[in-house]
C-alpha cells in the first residue's frame, strides 16, 4: 500500500529507498499516508479503514471549581453559623445531618461543583511558549525535506535542539518546585516521583474480570462483582471444610484482672489538632466532606465537631454515613482477571477517621499501659516493628545453629484476615479486657449496619451489607485485629511464635531432628485449632515450612508438617518474611540478590531524571533505594555486591567518576552505614520502651 519513499538519508536529502510497507489483500478498503517526522530517519506510515471512526467520548471528571473562592467570605460564612444548636439535639443522627447541610450548604456556594474536561495525558511543565518552539521544529523539518538544502537541514536541527533543552529545563524545573514544596511530606514526595514515572497505579479498575467461567469487560458489572466479592471474603471460613469435632480446645488466657476501661471525654484543643494535620489531597469519602475545607475551616468547625463525638459517646452510637465506605480495589499481584488477587481499602469518610484516631489512642494507651498485648505481637505497636521481630526470629535461629541444633519454622497465611473477623468474638475479648458497657454498646453500634460501595473512575456500585471484618483503611482496624489475634501466642506450646498482624511464624529447635519436628506439629495443631476458634481460615498453598541447617548433615527425609485436614506443607529454601527473605543457611544471599535487582532497576529511571531532582531529593531517593531493609542482616563478605550498585546511583546523579571517592556523592559507603545502625541498636536496645524480647540479649 506504500508507493513513496520512507527512508531519506540525512546527508542526501534527494535519495530516498521504500523499505517500510503495510500488506493487504483488501487494498481498495483502506487508505495509505507517509508521514515526514524527526523522531528517526524512517518516516511514520500509517493506514486506515474507510469507514466512519468512532469518536472517542472525551474524559469528564466532577470536581468542586475553586475558580472564584474566596477564602475569607467563605471563612466568615461558616462562623455566622449557630453552631451551638447542636449541644441542643439530643439524637446523633440529627446532630450529624445539621452539621453536614450547615456546612455543605455553605461549600456548594463558595465552591460548587463543576464538570471538567481531562486529558489522557497531563503534562503540567509543557507550556505554550513549548507548543510555538515546536510547531516551529516541525515547520522547519517539513521546509527541509521539501528544499533538500543543507542549510535548512541544519536550521531544523538546530531547532530541535532548542526544543529538547527547553522541555528538559521546563520539566526539571517544575519537579524541582514539586519536591522542594514536600520536603515533610513523604506522600507527596513519592506521589511526584511516581508522576515522573507515567505508569498506571494498581487502584485502577481492571479492563476485565472473571466471573465464573465468563469475562466480563463491562465497567458497571465489574464494579457491581467487585463489590459482591468483597462483602462475602469474610465467609471463607464458613464455605471451607469444617475443623473435626473431637479436636480439643485452645487455651484461654489466666490474667488478672484488669482494670474497667471507659471513654474520656474528648477535648476540642486534639480535634483541632487532628483538623490541622489532615492531609488536604484525601479523598472526600461519598458524602463530599473534602478534608481541603475541613482543615481551612478547622478553628471553626473543631467545637462543633467535638460536640458531635462527645454526643456519640453518651448515645453509643455512630452516624450511619461514618460507617459507609467507598471500596477502592487494589491490585496485589497475579492474574489481573481473578478478584481474589485485589485488596479491598476502604475510603471512610475524613470525620469518622478524625474521630477513630482519638478513639484509638485512647484503647492503645490503656493497652500499653496495663501490658494487655502479647510480648510476641509486634503489628501496629508503638517501639514494635519488622525490624524488632525479624532480629527476634534470627537470633533464635542464629543461637540454635551455633549450638549444632536443628531449627524449623512454619510461615503461617491466613486467608482474607481482615475480613475474616467475627463482630461476636472480638466484642467478647473487648469484654474480657475490661471495657465498660458503655464501651462494648459503641463498639456493639460501630460494628453494626456498616455498608459499603465499590468506587472507581468515576463509577459507584450499588450498596452492599458488611456483617464481618474490619475496614482496611480505617484507624481502629489494625488495633482491634491485634486484640482479636492476641490470644493466638497462647497456644504456641513448646514451641516459639511471634506475630506481626496477620503475618505468623511458628519456630521451634532441638539437637533431634525428629524430636523438633514432632513439637512443631504439635504447637501447630494447637494454633490452627485457636485460629479455628476465631473462624479464620488458613491458606494451606502459601503457608510454608523450612528447615534451617547450615552446618548438620542434610537429613535423607523429612517428616511432613501437616494440616488438620491432612494437607501437606511444602518446604522451601527461601521465603520473604516482612520484607527480608530468609534462607534455610541463614546466609542472606538471596536477601542481597533481590536488593541488586531493586537496585539495579531503579539506576535508568535516577539517570534518565537526574536534572528534575534536587539535591535533598537526590540523597533522598538514593538513601531509599539503597538501603535494606534492616542493616544489621548485611554479612561483611555481601556488601561488596551491595556497595557496587550503590556508588554508581551516586555516581549517576552527581556527576562523578565511577571511581571517585565517596564523599562527593554525598552518600556513605555500607560498612559505616552498618556499624552506624550497629551502634544505635545496641544502644537503645537496654531502653524500656523497646520490646523485651530486644532488651534481654542487650542485658
Amino acid at each position: 500500500m506504500i508507493n513513496e519513499p520512507t527512508r531519506y538519508h540525512p546527508k542526501a536529502l534527494n535519495t530516498g529507498t521504500l523499505i517500510d510497507i503495510i500488506l493487504t489483500n483488501l487494498p481498495s478498503k483502506y487508505t495509505s499516508a507517509v508521514f515526514n517526522q524527526d523522531l528517526s530517519d524512517h518516516c511514520l506510515i500509517a493506514c486506515i479503514r474507510n469507514r466512519s471512526a468512532v469518536k472517542r467520548p472525551p474524559l469528564i471528571t466532577v470536581k468542586r471549581s475553586l475558580k472564584h473562592f474566596s477564602e475569607q467570605a467563605f471563612l466568615i460564612d461558616l462562623a455566622g453559623v449557630s453552631w451551638k444548636d447542636i449541644d441542643l439535639i439530643p439524637s446523633i443522627e440529627d446532630a450529624w445531618i445539621f452539621f453536614l447541610n450547615a456546612f455543605l450548604t455553605i461549600l456548594n456556594k463558595h465552591a460548587p461543583f463543576k464538570k471538567f474536561r481531562t486529558r489522557n495525558r497531563y503534562s503540567p511543565w509543557f507550556s505554550p511558549d513549548l507548543t510555538a518552539l515546536n510547531q516551529h521544529k516541525n515547520i522547519l523539518w517539513r521546509s527541509a525535506l521539501a528544499s533538500n538544502s543543507p542549510r535548512d537541514m541544519q536550521l531544523f536541527r538546530e531547532a530541535r535542539n532548542h526544543y529538547t533543552q527547553a522541555v528538559r529545563k521546563a520539566k526539571a524545573i517544575f519537579f524541582k518546585q514539586k519536591f522542594a514544596s514536600c520536603n515533610t511530606n513523604s506522600k507527596k514526595f513519592w506521589d511526584t516521583v511516581k508522576s515522573m514515572e507515567n505508569k498506571n497505579t494498581s487502584s485502577q479498575l481492571p479492563t476485565a474480570l472473571k466471573i465464573g467461567n465468563t469475562v466480563t469487560t463491562d465497567k458497571s458489572t465489574i464494579i457491581e462483582n467487585f463489590n459482591k466479592h468483597f462483602s462475602t471474603a469474610g465467609h471463607a471460613f464458613h464455605l471451607a471444610t469444617p475443623t473435626p469435632v473431637n479436636s480439643t480446645a485452645p487455651p484461654t488466657a489466666t490474667r488478672p484482672s484488669l482494670p474497667h476501661f471507659s471513654f474520656s471525654q474528648i477535648r476540642s484543643a486534639d480535634v483541632l489538632k487532628e483538623l490541622q494535620n489532615l492531609d488536604p489531597y484525601k479523598s472526600a469519602g461519598l458524602y463530599n466532606l473534602d478534608p481541603f475545607f475541613l482543615k481551612l475551616s478547622a478553628e471553626i468547625v473543631a467545637t462543633p465537631i467535638t460536640s458531635l463525638f462527645s454526643l456519640s459517646f453518651v448515645s453509643s452510637e455512630i452516624p450511619k454515613d461514618w460507617k459507609a465506605a467507598a471500596v477502592i480495589p487494589l491490585f496485589k499481584g497475579g492474574d489481573t482477571l481473578d478478584p481474589n488477587c485485589y485488596r479491598p481499602i476502604s475510603i471512610l469518610p475524613c470525620l469518622s477517621k478524625v474521630f477513630e484516631s482519638q478513639v484509638n489512642k485512647q484503647i492503645t494507651d490503656h493497652f500499653e499501659s496495663h501490658h494487655t498485648f502479647s510480648a510476641m505481637q509486634s503489628g501496629f505497636r508503638a517501639g514494635h516493628g519488622c525490624t524488632s521481630a525479624t532480629l527476634k526470629v534470627r537470633n533464635y535461629i542464629l543461637t540454635a545453629i551455633d549450638k549444632k541444633h536443628y531449627c524449623a519454622a512454619v510461615f503461617i497465611d491466613l486467608a482474607k484476615a481482615f475480613d475474616s473477623v467475627n463482630h461476636h468474638i472480638l466484642i467478647g475479648r473487648l469484654d474480657s479486657l475490661g471495657f465498660s458497657n458503655d464501651c462494648l454498646a459503641w463498639f456493639t453500634n460501630y460494628f453494626s449496619d456498616r455498608v459499603q460501595c465499590v468506587k472507581s473512575e468515576g463509577l459507584l456500585s450499588g450498596p452492599l451489607a458488611i456483617s464481618m471484618g474490619v475496614p482496611q483503611g480505617s484507624i481502629l482496624g489494625p488495633t482491634l485485629f491485634s486484640v482479636y489475634i492476641n490470644e493466638v501466642a497462647l497456644a504456641a506450646g513448646e514451641s516459639l511464635i511471634h506475630l506481626y498482624a496477620d503475618d505468623t511464624i511458628l519456630y521451634t529447635s532441638g539437637p533431634s531432628l525428629d524430636t523438633m519436628l514432632t513439637t512443631l506439629q504439635a504447637s501447630f495443631n494447637a494454633i490452627q485449632l485457636s485460629f479455628c476458634g476465631l473462624q479464620l481460615l488458613l491458606n494451606t498453598s502459601k503457608t510454608k515450612c523450612m528447615l534451617f541447617n547450615r552446618s548438620l548433615p542434610a537429613p535423607a527425609r523429612l517428616s511432613n508438617i501437616t494440616t488438620l485436614d491432612g494437607s501437606d506443607l511444602e518446604y522451601v529454601d527461601n521465603y520473604k518474611y516482612l520484607g527480608v527473605w530468609l534462607d534455610c543457611e541463614l546466609s542472606f544471599q538471596t536477601h542481597i540478590k533481590h536488593l541488586q535487582s531493586k537496585v539495579k532497576s531503579r539506576i535508568g529511571f535516577l539517570f534518565r531524571n537526574k536534572a528534575s531532582f534536587t539535591h535533598a531529593a537526590k540523597h533522598t531517593l538514593v538513601k531509599l533505594t539503597t538501603n535494606p531493609t534492616n542493616p544489621r542482616l548485611w554479612r561483611c563478605h555481601l556488601q561488596n555486591s551491595l556497595q557496587y550498585p550503590t556508588q554508581q546511583i551516586g555516581c549517576s546523579l552527581s556527576r562523578c567518576n565511577p571511581f571517585c571517592h565517596q564523599s562527593p556523592i554525598y552518600y556513605p559507603p555500607l560498612q559505616p552505614v552498618r556499624s552506624r545502625w550497629l551502634a544505635l541498636a545496641s544502644y537503645s536496645s537496654p531502653n524500656p520502651l523497646a520490646p523485651c524480647h530486644l532488651q534481654d540479649p542487650a542485658r
